[in-house]
């Protein structure tokens, strides 16, 4: 007999959603894989210059649990990474791997999941996969809202149409139009999707947004300074032979334009520093495929993501913030999308009236020109695929387990960052995310009043300011370092624009370390809140969680050149090293660590020097004792008797 088919646990009366009724029978239907296809009604794309067709082929896979007759299950719809894949194959069993690298342990629950009775369905956005123009499929639009959300609302019609063959639970009497029980998962490019979606369709109950953007020009150019490597990085996935449609993505034309001018296919680009660079390379009249206006150009990056949402839901294009449970799952050492992103899509959907959770991990995009090695999807004692499923579990089945009880408001992972991973796993539970210096008992109060550098040319290694020297074991920088004002000009020897390449470090035992390998930039001129930002907020760098001992020095960092600002060698040095790994991390998942000279990035100091001098006034950075400081404990209980 197939027992409990609904899932785990006791049904919990007061839970938000009806209980899912579990059914039991002697003869359950084996679990089942279909791959399907789905016509959108939406053009393949809106730009004439590739002839686009009328409609879109979006190709799906739809996993079924083992099921009675006349069962239903919530439905969970996944997406890959910019670049990436849907999954095609089931898991074996439900088991799920908290110990493996975080993104690849969300892949793999995703495969997991009817285990855990839920129907899950994983698409190919236009232009990824087999949703590529050779099958019928589009062209990349960064989840445009009137293109690949669309896509994702039709399929959610589909679903509803077909939930008998599909075995999908069905919502009737809500007043929303085909609803269903239906939870979003996915990371990078799949995570901002579920923003736009659920800024446009009631349907969606619960969202799991993992390691993604909240404004896509912060996180490619915060304050117009450009990640370069990761720039290139991300426009190489996008010219990578994809036969049979596997991997890599066709970008509509305006990207297309975008990538020529910003990548490594112009030899050119390290002298493309700034977004103001970009713009008037890509909005020349040579420009090819065609030119891109300064406004296509940021319609197009600013297409989803919750800022834009909350920017425009009073605009009548039919978005709004609402208040859909989200867990917002972040990486401490991600450089495209960092921890401070992660906490301001949180804010938002608190601010909105949801229940939101925020959870830092040791994986995300990270890149093996800085040598990084991946990290769990953990925060300390708080397992992310565990903490996934009890969100689904609580929230489309109406069930509470050990695991839903035990999740804080804000996770912080504090692994050691000069040795993550192999450190042990450590987390801070609290109920806020500190931003800034933090006040109280257990809170150590590190600011500085004015901090001024000059970092001169051909500077060997960052220059170190200290801040605070930690007087005993047991505290944790844990939180969201703050500026109240910065303010960079040229210094001797500059023939452009400076930029000012800041970070948290941290000196221990005679070594300086820049902490979670996290690093902003700042063009040339006087900031008091970050350019693609909120106005009402202080200049935030990213997010960091590091636990400290006694005698560890915390300050700031200062660049002349650092890697995620710097052009990679060549496309040819790329897919020379990396012709079949690439299939491995192009769907957002953490780079390999290779370490291969060819991954070098060119030295900036002979074609693009960089002296400056900054000026900093106000700098917060918030360090506390968990479990003295109010609202704070540490995700394990005998932490510091072990490390004693």
């Amino acid at each position: 007999m197939l027992a409990a088919c609904g899932g785990s646990g006791n049904s919990d009366p007061n839970s938000p959603v009806p209980p899912v009724v579990d059914i039991s029978c002697d003869d359950p239907a084996a679990a089942e894989v279909m791959q399907l296809s789905v016509t959108s009604p939406i053009p393949q794309d809106l730009d004439e210059l590739v002839d686009p067709l009328p409609t879109t082929e979006i190709y799906v896979t739809a996993m079924l649990p083992e099921r009675c007759p006349g069962e239903r299950f919530p439905l969970v719809l996944q997406s890959h990474g910019y670049g990436g894949s849907r999954r095609t194959e089931m898991a074996a069993d439900g088991t799920l791997y908290p110990q493996d690298p975080g993104l690849t342990a969300i892949d793999e629950m995703t495969t997991a999941l009817p285990h855990h009775n839920y129907v899950v369905i994983s698409v190919d956005q236009r232009g990824h996969g087999e949703s590529q123009p050779q099958n019928g499929g589009g062209y990349v639009r960064l989840n445009s809202p009137t293109e690949e959300i669309e896509d994702i609302r039709h399929i959610l019609d589909w679903a509803y149409d077909n939930a008998q063959m599909l075995h999908i639970l069905q919502e009737d009497g809500t007043g929303i139009d085909k609803d269903l029980r239906v939870g979003t998962l996915g990371y990078s490019y799949g995570g901002a999707m579920q923003f736009a979606l659920a800024a446009r369709d009631r349907r969606v109950d619960a969202m799991v947004p993992i390691a993604t953007w909240n404004n896509l020009p912060h996180s490619l150019a915060a304050n117009n300074a450009m990640k370069q490597s990761w720039i290139q990085t991300l426009c190489l996935f996008a010219v990578i032979p994809s036969s049979g449609a596997v991997i890599g993505a066709i970008n509509t034309p305006a990207m297309r334009t975008m990538c020529n001018n910003a990548a490594i296919r112009d030899v050119t680009a390290f002298n493309v520093r700034t977004l103001d660079d970009l713009v008037a390379r890509i909005s020349a009249d040579n420009a090819r495929p065609r030119p891109v206006t300064r406004e296509e150009f940021f319609s197009l990056l600013q297409a989803s993501g919750t800022h834009r949402v909350r920017a425009s839901q009073h605009s009548g294009d039919g978005a709004a913030l609402r208040a859909v449970p989200t867990l917002v799952m972040q990486g401490n050492r991600d450089g495209l999308f960092n921890m401070t992103e992660g906490y301001l899509n949180w804010r938002s959907f608190r601010q909105a009236g949801a229940d939101a959770r925020l959870l830092t991990m040791e994986s995300g995009h990270l890149t093996p020109i800085a040598a990084q090695i991946d990290g769990t999807g953990n925060c300390g004692g708080v397992q992310g695929v565990y903490a996934v499923l009890a969100w689904y579990e609580h929230y489309l089945k109406g069930r509470d387990d050990a695991d839903f009880d035990a999740l804080p408001t804000v996770c912080i992972s504090v692994q050691a960052s000069p040795n993550a991973p192999a450190s042990p796993e450590v987390g801070v539970a609290l109920n806020q995310m500190p931003v800034g210096v933090q006040r109280g008992a257990g809170a150590l109060a590190v600011t500085a009043e004015s901090v001024e550098v000059d970092v001169r040319l051909a500077q060997l290694g960052p220059q170190f300011v200290p801040l605070v020297t930690i007087p005993e074991d047991g505290y944790a920088l844990a939180g969201i370092p703050t500026i109240g004002k910065l303010s960079v000009e040229p210094g001797f020897g500059a023939t452009h624009e400076a930029i000012a390449l800041v970070g948290v470090g941290l000196r221990r035992d005679g070594q300086t370390y820049l902490i979670d390998d996290q690093i902003t930039g700042y063009v040339e001129g006087s900031y008091t809140t970050d350019v693609y930002l909120d106005e009402g907020d202080p200049l935030m760098l990213p997010g960091v969680g590091e636990i400290l001992s006694e005698g560890d020095e915390i300050g700031l960092l200062f660049y002349e050149q650092q890697v995620q600002y710097s052009v990679v060698l060549s496309l040819t040095s790329l897919t020379t090293v990396l012709p079949f790994g690439a299939v491995n991390y192009i769907a957002g998942r953490p780079f390999p660590n290779i370490t291969s000279n060819l991954l070098t990035p060119v030295v900036d100091v002979l074609s693009n020097p960089n002296p400056y001098r900054a000026v900093l006034e106000d700098v917060q950075l918030p360090v506390f004792k968990p479990g003295e400081f109010a609202g704070s404990k540490w995700t394990e209980p005998d932490l510091l008797q072990r490390m004693r």
